[in-house]
């Protein structure tokens, strides 16, 4: 089944059953963290874009409900893709926002966009990115048990061995030591889905893309020449009972989980470890819009980030210079005179209102600033003007509210025109690159931010 965000639609018109909507809808996604699921942004915290109070869907009697999550989410043999509500027939728009953001580009699959991607089509094409993400640690280590006989003793010594394999005394110690090793079962994991991904050639291109990947697969396979002994039940069983817990290496957690979704596609992995679990990709639309903007604007705008904590302000100081408030506006303007704040919002025209003025208004207070701006997405088309400027009002009672002038306090709002459906994706990307393009001049002109 398909639908997009933030939309809702009568229950007698979904087409999915009860088991589904038991396990997923009207859940927090705190709560669907056990589930084969996949969050962008990663972290699911007070800190984060993606909080672990939202919900993928919302669902009572009446009416089945979307929210600003889009991807794909499945149970047992059903799934649903939620689009974003600013495509058309299309998907074009949602699959350039990841290409653009993430590098997920499935036209460089073979398959392209002829049909929807699978399941596995997602599993194996996030690979590389998760694969360079962890190893940016480093290969990762682990205490393994190791047996030596020789004539250097540095470990405990086995007294049975010792009888058993050095009598009569030779000199030699039988003796095991516990040393931090690169060969160990989560690099075994890594190097089997490597072997799965080259066996099928839909999928191989992606190893090769480039060299940083190429590289990595390479430190993966020369620390894992054993895997095989190993045996890909055994191996797949040790990671599935004992995931990475420690917090520095999230990166390989998340990796070492993508690993056993993707092997989980071998036969009689999925019946014995992922049977009754959700599966999917789910990404924040407002999240993924805000980093998309950021692409286009970042020459002259900061933009700090609360999901990575960088470039975070304070709205106040006590008098110890002691600060507190902690906030992260979208985009500061580079320049220090006629400060700029703009914030992306990841919906339609009419939808930004209430308290999204009245944040902007007291980020524009903090900063000193007399230019707010709104950036968000519209359908080529759909309305007369992107481009609305709004004045602040002074005084009290209505009768002597006015307007102030032109050079005084104002926010615009600024629309970035999402074409038409195209016939296929390239000539969307080209008509994107053009609506980038005037996006961005139109910025730099009214606001001379260069």
């Amino acid at each position: 089944m398909k639908i997009t965000d933030n939309t809702q639609t009568d229950m007698e018109k979904i087409d999915l059953s009860q088991e589904f909507l038991q396990k997923i809808a009207n859940k927090e996604l705190k709560d669907l963290q056990k589930e084969n699921l996949f969050f962008f942004p990663a972290y699911i915290s007070d800190e984060s874009s993606l909080y672990g109070d939202q919900k993928i869907l919302e669902v009572n009697s009446d009416t089945f409900k979307t929210t600003n999550i889009m991807g794909i989410v499945g149970y047992q043999k059903e799934q649903l893709f939620i689009g974003s509500r600013f495509d058309n027939d299309s998907d074009y728009f949602f699959y350039y926002l990841l290409k653009q953001v993430l590098n997920f580009n499935f036209m460089d699959l073979e398959v392209g966009l002829k049909k929807q991607p699978s399941y596995l089509d997602w599993l194996v094409y996030l690979f590389p990115k998760y694969l360079n993400e962890a190893l940016k640690k480093g290969l990762y280590k682990e205490y393994r048990t190791f047996k030596y006989n020789d004539f250097n003793v540095r470990g405990t010594i086995d007294i049975n061995r010792q009888i058993k394999e050095n009598i009569p005394f030779t000199g030699k110690v039988a003796y095991h030591s516990r040393e931090y090793s690169y060969e160990n079962q989560v690099i075994n994991l890594i190097r089997y889905t490597v072997e799965f991904i080259k066996k099928r050639k839909q999928f191989r291109k992606i190893l090769t893309l480039d060299t940083v990947t190429r590289e990595n697969i390479q430190a993966i396979e020369e620390k894992s020449q054993d895997y095989q002994q190993q045996g890909l039940h055994k191996v797949y069983s040790y990671n599935a009972r004992k995931p990475i817990r420690h917090t520095y290496f999230f990166e390989y957690r998340t990796l070492q989980k993508l690993c056993l979704s993707i092997l989980s596609q071998e036969t009689g992995l999925h019946e014995k470890y992922a049977k009754d679990k959700a599966y999917g990709f789910l990404f924040d639309g407002a999240w993924l819009f805000e980093e998309y903007i950021n692409l286009i604007i970042k020459d002259s705008f900061l933009h700090p980030t609360n999901k990575q904590r960088q470039g975070q302000q304070h709205l106040f100081a006590y008098s110890n210079s002691r600060r507190l408030g902690k906030i992260y506006p979208d985009f500061i303007s580079k320049r220090d005179n006629n400060r700029i704040i703009a914030d992306a919002k990841y919906k339609p025209f009419n939808n930004i209102n209430g308290r999204d003025y009245l944040q902007l208004v007291a980020y524009m207070y903090r900063f000193d600033s007399k230019r707010g701006l709104y950036l968000y997405p519209y359908k080529a088309g759909e309305i007369k003007s992107n481009y609305e400027t709004l004045h602040l009002l002074q005084g009290v009672n209505e009768s002597s509210n006015k307007r102030l002038a032109e050079s005084d306090i104002s926010i615009i709002k600024l629309g970035l025109s999402i074409p038409a459906s195209k016939r296929n994706f390239e000539q969307f990307e080209v008509e994107m690159k053009k609506s980038e393009k005037q996006f961005k001049l139109l910025i730099e002109e009214k606001f001379s931010t260069k």
